[in-house]
This record gives C-alpha cells, sequence and structure tokens, in this order.
C-alpha cells in the first residue's frame, strides 16, 4: 500500500462527509434552479397574459370608436358591440391579468344524504339450456381389498400307496464290471471288468462311460 493510500484510507470518513455533504450541495442547487426557472416562466406567461389583455382591450376600444362614427351619420355598423359579442369581456381585458393562486385548504366533508329509493330487482333473461354430457365409459378404480375369509376344515387323509420295487445296488458298473483303481492312480475307482467274468458283448452303457473307464 502507497503513502497516498494509506493516508486516503486514514481520512475516508472525512473524504465521504465531503462528499455527502457535496451531493447535498448539489440536490439544493438543483432545487433553487428548477424554481428559479419556474419563476421565470411563470413572469413570461404573466407577460404575455397581460400583452393579450392589452390587445384585446384596445381593439374593444377601436370597435367602439368606429360603431360611434357610423351611428354619427346614421349608418349602421356592420360590426356588433364588443360586450354583446364576447362574453364577460371587461374581465377579459383587465390588465394585469388576474393569475389564480394557489388551490386552498380542503373543506369539511359534508353530511352524507339520505338514502336513495330501493332498487326493483328486474330478472334477466333465461340462459340457454346446456348440452347433455355424454356417457362415461371408464371403468373406475378397484376398490379395496375386502376381509379374508374363514378357514377351510381339514381334508381327509388319503389312501396310502402300494410299497415301492427294491432299486438296484450302488453298482454304476455294467454285468461283469466293477469298481476297481487303475494301476497308474490308486486313489480313483474305475469300473474294471472281473478276471473270472468272460468277455461279455459291450454294454450300451459302456459306451457311454469315458474312456478310462472302459478299460478293461
Amino acid at each position: 500500500m502507497t503513502r497516498a493510500e494509506r493516508l486516503f484510507y486514514r481520512r475516508r470518513y472525512l473524504l465521504w462527509m465531503l462528499a455527502a455533504l457535496l451531493f447535498l450541495g448539489g440536490a439544493v442547487a438543483l432545487a433553487f434552479l428548477r424554481i428559479d426557472q419556474a419563476d421565470q416562466r411563470a413572469d413570461r406567461l404573466a407577460a404575455e397574459a397581460d400583452r393579450r389583455g392589452g390587445a384585446v382591450s384596445t381593439l374593444a376600444t377601436d370597435v367602439r370608436k368606429l360603431r360611434s362614427q357610423i351611428q354619427a351619420k346614421g349608418g349602421t355598423p356592420a360590426a356588433p358591440d364588443p360586450e354583446q359579442a364576447v362574453d364577460d369581456l371587461p374581465a377579459r381585458a383587465e390588465v394585469p391579468v388576474p393569475i389564480p393562486g394557489p388551490p386552498g385548504p380542503e373543506g369539511a366533508t359534508g353530511d352524507r344524504g339520505p338514502a336513495g329509493p330501493a332498487a326493483t330487482p328486474v330478472p334477466g333473461p333465461s340462459g340457454a339450456t346446456g348440452q347433455a354430457g355424454a356417457d362415461s365409459t371408464v371403468p373406475g378404480p378397484a376398490g379395496p381389498a375386502g376381509p379374508p375369509g374363514p378357514a377351510g376344515k381339514d381334508g381327509t387323509n388319503g389312501e396310502d400307496g402300494t410299497n415301492g420295487r427294491d432299486g438296484a445296488d450302488g453298482q454304476t458298473c455294467p454285468a461283469g464290471y466293477s469298481l476297481q483303481p487303475p494301476p497308474d492312480d490308486p486313489d480313483a475307482l474305475v469300473c474294471r471288468r472281473n478276471a473270472s467274468s468272460p468277455d461279455p458283448a459291450p454294454s450300451p452303457a459302456v459306451f457311454g462311460l469315458p474312456a478310462d473307464r472302459r478299460r478293461s
């Protein structure tokens, strides 16, 4: 922060007060200027009104003189009397022209007048008959579920079924074969042909076994 900035910062309140005074002074000067302009305009209007009033008074006087000269010679003036041709001529020809002042204070509110007669109701014309609405075919929403019904009676016991036939043993090998460990894997069991069994015809089930289980 420079020295000038520090100085402005310390004197900021004084600067704000100076700015406010300048603003108020400008506003007051502007108000006085507008008032002076309004006064000058009012003076110009008053001077113009006085000139027009003087012109009307001069013309009215000249017309009267001309009418008097024509009537003195026994003639009939073509121009009418100014006071008959112009309504309220003396007030219009008055100089200086009276300028109305500001409006006076508002008067007090007068008493309330009597109530008027009651109005007679007059029925208006009947409106046109409306068209019938179309029947709705949209089903309404489903109602709430009803309470659960009573529990049904227990059914009668059914008849015992017939005993089933004995099933085959757990041996999965075909006839003439049994589960034996192979020479290369003593922990496994495969179907191998018994040593005392002749070579039977290949059973269809054998072809469904893996190759190591079909070996003899």
